[in-house]
């Protein structure tokens, strides 16, 4: 098995803002994450269909990712990476 074969390689997260997390893997969007006012985070899958509501980010970011390897049969795998900042001195407010 090849880096790009492993089930769930590719995913994608972007912090579209503040709370607002999306994840994406080869051109198709596999949900959302949103924080609530309380520090919880809702997970919803890529119907916007909600998948449940967690204490923290990793997990829900876990919880789309498995909504997604459920609906197309494949087996999810996270890999958190810090990406680089290829603006420095730009921040987002």
């Amino acid at each position: 098995m090849t880096v790009d074969d492993r089930p769930g390689a590719g995913v994608v997260w972007a912090r579209v803002e503040e709370g607002f997390h999306v994840a994406s893997a080869r051109g198709v969007f596999l949900g959302y994450i949103d924080r609530e006012a309380d520090g919880s985070y809702l997970a919803y899958n890529g119907r916007s269909r909600l998948v449940g509501r967690f204490p923290g980010l990793v997990a829900a970011m876990a919880a789309v990712a498995h909504a997604h390897a459920d609906a197309t049969n494949t087996a999810p795998e996270i890999e958190l990476r810090q990406v680089p900042d290829v603006f420095p001195g730009s921040v987002m407010q």
